[in-house]
């Protein structure tokens, strides 16, 4: 399914091609931010600065130690693009993307006739916090939350493209949750916002990661079991981050649209 492109879409180009070259990067300095084993056992150091302005990501690789003294060591650079959620000032330029920008920008993209009929509408302007309680089927020890229609093929067995969260697996349009029951009824409460509610305490573990849904109408999934639909998503159709917190006696998954960052595993 080829993905709508929304609001954050247009305000992330618009950043990054202001942005421009050269980039307002930190001063460098030969002191890694990580490293990996080649595979011949040598140890490869890497060091990632972002831009102030952009978020465009700086990736330095070296091998080896650092000479003593007076030397040279050869580094390797490129540019990464940055994640949605990296980028400074995302949220408030994409507040003031114009309709008519977005329509060039979809027509650029692929919808000349603009947004697709069948999308939930963006609500985070006037949208409340829902919660809804149900009672799960889990077998297997999973189940799913997919954009409506979306076959459960897409995301079962998760594939090796997946992001992961360790209680979470997903996809674009797809989302695969592990609760800490094997088999049998499990409460869980979906928490829908328009912002970050925060992470329940009161839960013994959670975790997080970003989904993207094409249409903002999805549906709970039971393996081999019921389809469950829940209310348009409050910002329509695009990138969501979920949270998923687990406990014995139940869970609670919080979804709100966020732009795209990277997974949070629990701790």
């Amino acid at each position: 399914m080829r993905p709508v492109p929304t609001r954050e879409d247009v305000a992330m180009d618009q950043i990054l091609s202001a942005c421009g070259s050269p980039h307002d990067f930190p001063d460098f300095a030969l002191e890694p931010t990580e490293t990996r084993t080649d595979a011949s056992g040598g140890t490869v150091h890497i060091r990632r600065d972002a831009c102030r302005v952009c978020g465009t990501v700086s990736v330095s690789q070296w091998q080896g130690p650092l000479p003593e003294g007076a030397g040279h060591v050869a580094v390797l650079s490129k540019y990464e693009r940055p994640a949605p959620g990296d980028v400074p000032g995302l949220a408030e330029r994409a507040r003031q993307v114009t309709d008519a920008e977005l329509a060039e920008y979809l027509a650029e993209h692929g919808f000349p006739d603009g947004l697709p009929e069948d999308l939930a509408p963006d609500r985070r302007a006037t949208a409340r916090t829902e919660r809804l309680d149900f009672l799960l089927r889990v077998r297997a020890g999973q189940f799913m939350l997919l954009d409506r229609d979306r076959p459960l093929g897409d995301i079962l067995p998760a594939p090796p493209s997946a992001d992961s969260a360790t209680l979470i697996d997903a996809v674009p349009g797809a989302a695969l949750f592990w609760p800490p029951l094997p088999d049998g009824d499990l409460p869980l409460t979906v928490v829908l916002a328009p912002s970050d509610p925060g992470p329940d305490q009161s839960y013994a573990q959670f975790a997080e990661l970003s989904c993207r849904f094409h249409s903002g109408h999805v549906v709970l999934r039971e393996l081999a079991g019921r389809t469950l639909p829940l209310p348009p998503l409050p910002a329509g159709h695009g990138d969501y981050r979920l949270r998923f917190h687990t406990a014995e006696a139940g869970c609670l998954l919080q979804l709100w649209g966020q732009p795209r960052g990277g997974p949070l595993l629990p701790a």
